[in-house]
C-alpha cells in the first residue's frame, strides 16, 4: 500500500503524466468508437444479407477458387469460371434438412446473363430459385407488384432498384407481364431465352450488391446455362426412344429443320416468342426432384450458433467424403462484405500502431524518469527497501498512467458511440449504404469491445514497466546515494 501511495505521489508530481494519459485516452477512445461503428456495420450487414439472400449458412461445392452466391470471387481470373454443382445433391440435401437447428433450406443455382432491351445489354446475376418459396423465406424482401412465380412456372422477378437501372440504360419502361429477353454467352456461342416479368419487389436496404440480383425460375436458367439434370435414374420417353432408333438407322434429316422451314424469318434473326414456346413445350423435371443445384441456402434457429452448425456440418461432409462445404453469410455474400471486414482489420491495425508509438513514448518517459530518480531509488534500497518494493513502485506508476487512461478512453469512446446513435446520421449515397450495411450509421457498444481496450491498456502498463524497472534495479545503492549515475 505504501508503494502505491509513493507511486501516486510521483505520478502527480510529473508534468509528463498528463500528456501520457491524454494520448492513451484519446487513442483508446478512437479504438472504442471505430470498433463500435464496425460492430454496428457487421450487425447491419448480417441482418440485411441474411434476410435478403444469404440465409445464415450456405452449403456450396468445394472449388479451387473462392466462391460466393455470385460465383467466382477471384479478383482477376481472365475468364469466367464455371460454378460447380452440389454432388451428391440428394444425400447432401437430406443431411442438411435433417440437421437439428436448420429451420429451412432453399436450393439455388446461379448464373450470369444480360437482359437485352432495345438493343441495350444490362448484366445481371441470375439466382435460379423457386420464387414463392424464396420470397416467403426472405423477410427482407417485399413484393411491390405482381406475384412470385411458382414451382415449374416460367418467370423473372426484379427489384425496384435493379428495374430502375435497367430502364435507365434501355430508356424504356417494363411492366409486370412483359416478356424479357435474356442472353448468356459461352465463348463464341450464345443462348437466348425469354421469360415473363411476374413480379417487382424491394429490399429493406438498398446497396450495389442487391441491385445486381435478378430472381429467375431454375428451369430457364438451366436452359440458358446448358445444364442437364444430374439424377442417377432418368427415364426416356417412348417417343424419344423411337427418335433415337430412327437416327441410328441413318434417317438423320428428320432430326433437323430445312431452310424452307424458316420462311418469314430473316436470316440471323431469332424469334424470341418461338424460343419461349419451344422452351415451354420441353419435358421438365419438377424443381423439387431436380438435382442440378449449386447451393443450399439455410436458415437456422435464432437460439443456436451458426458457427457451431457450420463446424458440425463440415465434419459430417468430411466424414462422408462429400466435396461440399458449409460457409457463413459473410463468405456467401461475396467480395463487398469481405472488403469491409478487411477494412476493419486494416483500421484496427493502424490504431494499434498508434498505440505502439504511444508505448514507445511512455517507455522513454518512464526510463528518463527512472534515470533521474537514481539517487531516490538508491536511498530507498539503502534504508532497507527490497527489490520487490522498487519493482512494485514502478509497476504502480505505469499502471496508474495506462489503466486510468484506458478507463477514461472507454468512457469517452462509449459516450461518443451513444452520441453517434442519437445523432441518427442517415446515409443517402449507395456506396456509403454498402459500406455501413444500412441506411444509417449505427454504433454497437459491446462488452467485448470495452474489455479488449482495457486489456490493451493493461498490456501497455506491463510492457512499459519492464525496462524502467530494469534500469532502477541496476543502480548501485552506494553510488546512487553519492549522486553518481
Amino acid at each position: 500500500m505504501f508503494a502505491f501511495r509513493f507511486a501516486l505521489r510521483n505520478v502527480l508530481s510529473r508534468r509528463s503524466s498528463a500528456v501520457i494519459v491524454l494520448f492513451i485516452t484519446f487513442t483508446l477512445a478512437l479504438l472504442v468508437i471505430s470498433n463500435a461503428v464496425f460492430d454496428g456495420t457487421d450487425s447491419g450487414m448480417e441482418h440485411t444479407y441474411v434476410n435478403s439472400f444469404t440465409g445464415n449458412i450456405v452449403i456450396c461445392p468445394k472449388s479451387d477458387f473462392p466462391i460466393s452466391l455470385f460465383g467466382d470471387e477471384t479478383p482477376v481470373t481472365g475468364e469466367l469460371s464455371e460454378i460447380p454443382l452440389l454432388i451428391p445433391f440428394s444425400e447432401v440435401n437430406d443431411c442438411v434438412r435433417n440437421t437439428e437447428g436448420i429451420t429451412s433450406v432453399i436450393p439455388q443455382i446461379t448464373g450470369m446473363a444480360v437482359i437485352d432491351i432495345n438493343e441495350e445489354n444490362v448484366p445481371v446475376s441470375l439466382f435460379g430459385v423457386v420464387g414463392d418459396e424464396y420470397i416467403a423465406d426472405m423477410s427482407g424482401i417485399r413484393m411491390l407488384s405482381g406475384r412470385p412465380y411458382t414451382s415449374g412456372e416460367r418467370g423473372l422477378m426484379l427489384s425496384d432498384n435493379a428495374l430502375a437501372l435497367i430502364e435507365d440504360d434501355a430508356e424504356t419502361t417494363l411492366h409486370v407481364g412483359d416478356m424479357v429477353k435474356l442472353i448468356m454467352t459461352d465463348g463464341a456461342s450464345f443462348t437466348i431465352r425469354a421469360v415473363p416479368l411476374t413480379g417487382i419487389y424491394s429490399y429493406d436496404v438498398r446497396n450495389y450488391t442487391l441491385d445486381k440480383i435478378a430472381l429467375i425460375d431454375p428451369e430457364t436458367l438451366r436452359a440458358l446455362m446448358g445444364v442437364q439434370d444430374t439424377s442417377d435414374d432418368i427415364e426416356i420417353d417412348d417417343s424419344l426412344k423411337n427418335l433415337m432408333e430412327s437416327s441410328s438407322s441413318g434417317n438423320f434429316d428428320e432430326l433437323f429443320f430445312s431452310s424452307e422451314d424458316t420462311t418469314g424469318t430473316d436470316a440471323g434473326i431469332l424469334d424470341v416468342a418461338a424460343l419461349l414456346q419451344d422452351d415451354e413445350d420441353e419435358t421438365e423435371i419438377p424443381a423439387a426432384q431436380n438435382n442440378t443445384w449449386s447451393y443450399l441456402i439455410c436458415r437456422t434457429d435464432k437460439h443456436l450458433s451458426p458457427k457451431k452448425l457450420i463446424r458440425s456440418l463440415n465434419a459430417t461432409f468430411k466424414e462422408n467424403d462429400w466435396p461440399v462445404q458449409a460457409i457463413n453469410w459473410r463468405t456467401a455474400a461475396g467480395g463487398s462484405v469481405v472488403y469491409v471486414f478487411y477494412l476493419r482489420i486494416i483500421m484496427t491495425v493502424g490504431i494499434i500502431l498508434i498505440l505502439l508509438t504511444g508505448f514507445i513514448v511512455i517507455n522513454n518517459t518512464l526510463t528518463i524518469s527512472a534515470l533521474g530518480r537514481v539517487c531516490e531509488t538508491g536511498t530507498l534500497r539503502a534504508i532497507g527497501a527490497s527489490q520487490r518494493f522498487i519493482a512494485l513502485q514502478f509497476l504502480s506508476e505505469t499502471a496508474l498512467l495506462t489503466v486510468s487512461a484506458g478507463i477514461l478512453g472507454c468512457i469517452l469512446g462509449g459516450a461518443a458511440s451513444i452520441l453517434i446513435n442519437r445523432a441518427d446520421i442517415q446515409l443517402g449515397n449507395s456506396l456509403l449504404v454498402q459500406l455501413f450495411g444500412g441506411n444509417r450509421i449505427n454504433a454497437v457498444l459491446t462488452l467485448t469491445n470495452i474489455l479488449r481496450c482495457l486489456a490493451i491498456s493493461v498490456a501497455l502498463a506491463f510492457l512499459g514497466w519492464l525496462y524502467p524497472v530494469h534500469v532502477a534495479m541496476e543502480s548501485n545503492p552506494i553510488v546512487a546515494m553519492r549522486g553518481q549515475v
